[in-house]
């Protein structure tokens, strides 16, 4: 039900957003976006290894990065928002989160158009070789033949305990090698490969926290823990500094804002669709709470990208009060 309705708002928002592109001049934003895992083809979404989220294969990547390009848009880093994004231009900006080893496989397209992005890292994953929880949760239960509707309502029901919690429970029902990676599809970057990666000049890495934190889960001194300890780890790993947190889930309040900002973050994202209005700078309001679009595998790319062009869309209304109604304390506040 719930995806049907997804859907019928989806194509609703791609024909306004056509209409209202022909009708208006765009307004120049900033358009920051959000991706997981990369496949190389369709075939590796099929293994069933991972939760394939949003199904970005290399193609649609390519071709949304073109497509932007093409329609003027200007690929930027947190260092470029920190420095200042003007009111005559159109900026976009990637992300990926987590720290998947997949990652690696936009490398040579960031170079290809010379584009940076921006990859934030859940450092526990990196460190211990172990499997992102979700992907467990869906590996699993795909070969005990369960439904995606179920797996989605499963999973949404662990977010509202601490990642330690959820780890514990999937181990306990799928046994202690649950975690254990299958291969370069759902493992993580390790140490050394994650520093070679970073040293590309494309690549910015950000926070992600240890563990992949729910924040809004965690008292304030865990809070402070899970930020600082990624931040440390980042340090080790690669020499990078962190700008910017991705909060996991998109889960933040005033509170968790306020710990990262203690520990030197400057930028934080959301997961809550959406574009950021011009002037940006580093004294902007908002900049802790910045918005993302999270282009999928469900319609044409480039018909995702024209809508997210609109300044109407009826999507973010509903994917709010929708996850609202879920997990009242994890969305942003």
């Amino acid at each position: 039900m719930i995806g049907a309705i997804q859907h019928m708002i989806r194509g609703t928002d791609s024909a306004v957003a056509r209409l209202y592109l022909s009708f208006f001049k765009e307004r120049n934003a900033l358009l920051p976006f959000l991706f997981h895992s990369l496949f190389r083809d369709e075939r590796e979404i099929a293994a069933n290894v991972v939760d394939p989220l949003q199904r970005t294969t290399l193609a649609q990547f390519r071709q949304f990065i073109e497509y932007y390009l093409e329609h003027g848009y200007r690929f930027v880093s947190p260092a470029d928002l920190l420095a200042g994004l003007e009111l005559g231009g159109k900026y976009a900006l990637i992300t990926f989160d987590d720290g998947y080893f997949n990652n690696m496989l936009a490398v040579p397209i960031l170079k290809e158009f010379d584009v940076p992005a921006v990859f934030f890292i859940a450092t526990d994953n990196i460190l211990q070789n172990k499997c992102y929880w979700w992907d467990v949760l869906y590996r699993e239960r795909i070969a005990q033949g369960a439904s995606h509707a179920q797996i989605y309502r499963e999973a949404v029901s662990l977010k509202s305990l601490k990642t330690a919690q959820i780890e514990e429970q999937l181990s306990a029902r799928f046994g202690p090698n649950a975690f254990k990676p299958h291969g370069d599809i759902d493992r993580p970057f390790t140490p050394t490969e994650l520093k070679e990666f970073a040293s590309s000049p494309h690549v910015h890495l950000g926070n992600h926290t240890a563990g992949h934190a729910i924040l809004t889960n965690y008292s304030d001194d865990e809070i402070r823990a899970q930020v600082r300890s990624a931040q440390d780890a980042l340090r080790q790993m690669t020499g990078v500094e962190a700008l910017a947190i991705a909060y996991p889930n998109g889960g933040h309040d005033d509170r968790v804002v306020r710990i990262c900002q203690e520990a030197g973050l400057k930028i934080g994202f959301t997961v809550r669709p959406e574009k950021r209005d011009l002037p940006l700078g580093p004294a902007a309001p908002g900049l802790m709470r910045l918005g993302r679009f999270t282009p999928h595998g469900e319609s044409p790319i480039v018909t995702q990208c024209r809508t997210y062009r609109s300044d109407v869309l009826l999507y973010g209304l509903f994917r709010d009060g929708y996850l609202r109604l879920l997990r009242p304390r994890q969305f942003a506040q």
